[in-house]
């Protein structure tokens, strides 16, 4: 709110898995840098669905699966460098579908029952 972002962002919280299937089917690119995650799942939901990830060389387990470059990228966690990789994106509609074809076949074969069994060993 006190950026006047309200019109454009929304926390949404759980989304159930329909909507969140149409939720990566309209998006460009998936932003996801928590900070030392322990796996990552969003990234293996959004790769999966052919969506580039931008994240941060802090974010831990999330870089297990993206790879600079090849299917998303990985930049300081700065605003300025995260916003510049967006912008990026944004901007190349030809970068984006490329890096985002490259991400189903990065997490293939990995879904809950797999994350369960490395999260819980």
């Amino acid at each position: 709110g006190e950026l006047g972002l309200g019109g454009r962002v929304e926390w949404r919280g759980f989304v159930p898995d329909a909507e969140l299937i149409d939720l990566y089917a309209g998006a460009r690119a998936v932003y996801y840098a928590p900070f030392d995650e322990d796996y990552g799942f969003t990234s293996v939901q959004a790769l999966a669905a052919a969506r580039p990830v931008v994240t941060t060389s802090d974010a831990g387990g999330v870089l297990e699966f993206v790879n600079d470059g090849v299917n998303g990228w990985v930049c300081a966690p700065e605003p300025d460098a995260i916003a510049a990789q967006l912008d990026r994106l944004w901007g190349d509609d030809g970068l984006a579908a490329r890096l985002g074809a490259a991400g189903p076949a990065r997490v293939a074969g990995i879904g809950w029952e797999g994350v369960l069994d490395a999260l819980l060993l």
